[in-house]
């Protein structure tokens, strides 16, 4: 149960987006019984914590600060990365569950103000999850956007039960409404300009907020991910991903 590298090498990094916020902070209700003793980030998956696969690929493409909201269980979690040493991480309790963009908000306070990589911690990628980051990062031009979100097709996300998120449009703009392209899912895997943050004036609320926002000036655009995935919130998908795993091993 170690991480790849237990304090990531800080080499030189050019990108403008050099900080990552793990959302962590939910209940976990659907994969109970996993989660009554343990705080979903930490579920196993291969004998390790469904966290460790985010933090490995966020080391390999050399994210500076990593942010982490906790609120279930929080204690084990704090322990957690007391006994991993690791120094670049930054961990905010919330006293109430604030849902995603309040919990960002909250957790950033005006500590972050570069564009950041914005990450559902149980958005598990089977393959290259850090070739994923690095084309997401690639693809994100400040000037132009203000929120670029991975997206899948509904057959490669395993564990998802809908029809679908967004549609993308022209240039890769993300739409809410079109009738001629397919509808895709957002594998909970996104870059933010934490300045849109400001545009709702409320503690507790979603990031799907911001997005409307955003999709309706077009700022928010999405890069799709052709292969297959986890949502690891349920466990049958939890059971996917550790038999994928053990057999690759």
């Amino acid at each position: 149960m170690t991480i790849k590298s237990k304090v990531p090498v800080l080499m030189e990094n050019n990108h403008i987006v050099k900080d990552a916020f793990i959302l962590s902070a939910g209940l976990g209700r659907r994969l109970l019984p996993y989660t009554k003793y343990n705080p979903k980030p930490l579920v196993p998956i291969n004998g390790r914590p469904m966290i460790e696969y985010i933090l490995d690929a966020l080391f390999d493409i050399r994210i500076r600060n990593i942010y982490i909201n906790t609120y279930y269980l929080s204690d084990k979690i704090e322990k957690y990365f007391q006994m991993k040493g690791l120094t670049n991480i930054h961990i905010k309790k919330e006293d109430q569950l604030l849902d995603t963009g309040g919990g960002v908000k909250n957790g950033l306070g005006e500590e972050c103000s570069n564009p950041i990589f914005i990450i559902n911690c149980d958005a598990l990628v089977l393959q290259n999850y850090s070739s994923l980051l690095s084309e997401l990062r690639d693809s994100f031009i400040p000037n132009n956007m203000d929120a670029i979100l991975a997206l899948s097709k509904v057959s490669d996300a395993i564990g998802y039960l809908g029809s679908g998120d967004f549609y993308l449009g022209k240039n890769n703009i993300l739409e809410t409404e079109n009738k001629i392209t397919n509808k895709y899912v957002f594998m909970g895997i996104s870059i933010l300009n934490p300045i849109t943050l400001g545009m709702i004036d409320k503690k507790k609320f979603s990031l799907i907020e911001i997005w409307k926002k955003l999709i309706l000036d077009k700022k928010c655009y999405g890069k799709m991910h052709y292969h297959e995935w986890c949502h690891t919130g349920s466990g049958q998908s939890l059971a996917y991903a550790d038999k994928f795993f053990r057999e690759r091993n």
